[in-house]
């Protein structure tokens, strides 16, 4: 099995560019699902219990074009549109079967556009502006066993997954079994953050509004 990339559970930190902003005059090429989708079938080799909190994302950037100007295909048993979701990441992800036959990718783009993709670990919750901590708890339990376990050898160098941010949202508490809270910390940017760890007594995490992605990251550096 392929490792995943260390640095691809850093948060964000792992791009992928998938077409570049060359010289070339062509609007379309085709891209091995496997390449736009990279550590998609090692996730999905998993044991469909050990996945059930946690999933991965892939977040789609552009330059010298809007969203709504690229297209993309999977041509797999026919021809599936992949779509943008609310959070910018795509949707729906190839199968086991497409992953495996390298099956292509059609994307179209503006000549001299430029698109990239990112990798995120994120929960597999439901937007909410309210989560069981215990949901949360397992959601970065189950990602960063996960990540282990599809390292291998390489299992030493995968980062420690130990929080959750809630992107989209501006704030939020830990309230404890006693009912009361706590406010959470944020990211730099702004983005409220929950650690299971730090805060082993909360019961639920209310936000001030859902968030549109659930990071599952490391201690930023």
């Amino acid at each position: 099995m392929t490792v995943f990339n260390r640095r691809a559970f850093v948060g964000s930190a792992a791009a992928l560019a998938v077409l570049g902003a060359s010289t070339a005059r062509a609007e379309t090429k085709d891209v091995p699902c496997t390449d736009i989708f990279p550590f998609l079938l090692n996730y999905l080799n998993l044991p469909t219990a050990e996945r059930t909190h946690f999933r991965l994302a892939y977040k789609l950037a552009v330059t010298g074009a809007r969203l709504s100007d690229i297209r993309l295909v999977l041509k797999h048993n026919g021809e599936t549109p992949l779509n943008v979701a609310a959070d910018n990441t795509l949707t729906p992800l190839p199968p086991v079967a497409a992953l495996k036959a390298k099956a292509p990718v059609t994307v179209t783009r503006p000549d001299g556009s430029k698109i990239g993709l990112t990798l995120l670990i994120a929960a597999a919750l439901p937007p909410s502006a309210a989560y069981a901590a215990p949901d949360l708890k397992k959601a970065v339990d189950q990602a960063r066993a996960g990540a282990k376990k599809a390292a291998g050898v390489m299992s030493l160098a995968v980062p420690n997954l130990d929080r959750i941010v809630f992107v989209g949202a501006a704030g939020g508490q830990a309230i404890g079994t006693d009912g009361k809270g706590v406010a959470l910390p944020k990211t730099k940017d702004g983005h409220p953050v929950f650690q299971p760890a730090a805060q082993a007594t909360a019961a639920r995490v209310t936000l001030d509004k859902a968030p549109t992605l659930l990071r599952i990251d490391a201690k930023p550096k």
